[in-house]
């Protein structure tokens, strides 16, 4: 039995060797799990942020487009984004046409404003657009001279009033005022020289097939007149800046030479809301590339 201690000494110490080494072994597979989990969790954490990171900018330099494209705010030192103090000292109200050429505010007030077809037809309607001499006021350059925030509200207001700019409003109006076309339809007849025997909205609710244009004032009026007159008051209907369409008439002969009875639509523009645009950026975004 003595002869065969070193052999089982030998085996033992081979069994706790290959024991030590299958806990090595082991030890080293945890560590490196771990180390392989860990590095995912920080690959995606790291790429999760980037994403959040790029879309915060992208929305910032939307957000910043859209100021300096619309002329809300100006970009004085001219480096094509707007720093943290100029946002912060950004008052619409405040900002002047020069500190914003080519924005679309510029372009509406210093180009479109000073339409001379447009605008005559404007300032014809509002006698406070001529100075006392008959010469008309530029607002414009009342506005750039302007010392304080209320007096700069006043001169664009009145910019708005006697520029062509308000023809805009006159031609396609934001809301269903019948009133107002009632008044600027009788203006026509008034020019024509002729009062109407009637005139009226129709009680009817009907939509364009115009997607521009979604809502539409039926109307409708009746004129007595001679021939000559009645062509003067379809001339004048056909030339006025409010679209007014004639859809059906009536003409028959009577006592004063002709009665037009008539069936016609105006429009106005229905309000447009613009939603927020939410982007939800994932830590598990999805690979949208086709493949096995």
């Amino acid at each position: 039995m003595a002869e065969n201690k070193p052999a089982d000494s030998k085996r033992t110490k081979i069994s706790k060797a290959q024991q030590t080494t299958i806990l090595e072994v082991l030890g080293a597979s945890l560590i490196l799990g771990t180390c392989l989990v860990l590095m995912k969790f920080a690959v995606t954490y790291i790429e999760f942020n980037t994403r959040v990171i790029s879309a915060k900018n992208e929305a910032i330099a939307a957000y910043d487009q859209t100021l300096r494209n619309v002329g809300a705010c100006a970009d004085k030192d001219n480096n094509k984004t707007l720093s943290e103090r100029e946002l912060a000292d950004c008052d619409p109200n405040a900002t002047k046409l020069s500190d914003v050429v080519g924005s679309l505010r510029y372009k509406i007030y210093e180009e479109m404003a000073q339409n001379q077809d447009l605008e005559s037809v404007a300032r014809k309607r509002n006698a406070n657009c001529y100075d006392e001499d008959g010469d008309r006021r530029d607002f414009n350059a009342m506005y750039n001279l302007a010392t304080d925030d209320d007096e700069r509200r006043e001169l664009l207001q009145a910019t708005r009033i006697c520029s062509s700019l308000r023809l805009i409003s006159d031609a396609l109006p934001a809301r269903k005022n019948i009133e107002a076309l009632m008044a600027s339809l009788n203006q026509l007849f008034i020019i024509s020289g002729r009062d109407p025997e009637s005139m009226s909205p129709r009680d009817e609710t009907t939509t364009s097939d115009d997607i521009t244009i979604s809502r539409i004032i039926p109307i409708s009026f009746q004129v007595n007149a001679p021939s000559a007159e009645i062509i003067e008051i379809l001339n004048n209907i056909d030339k006025s800046i409010r679209n007014i369409d004639i859809t059906n008439a009536t003409i028959e002969w009577n006592n004063h030479g002709l009665s037009l009875q008539a069936r016609a639509n105006a429009y106005f523009l229905e309000p447009s809301w613009q939603l927020e645009t939410v982007k939800v950026v994932r830590a598990d975004q999805p690979n949208n590339k086709k493949g096995k």
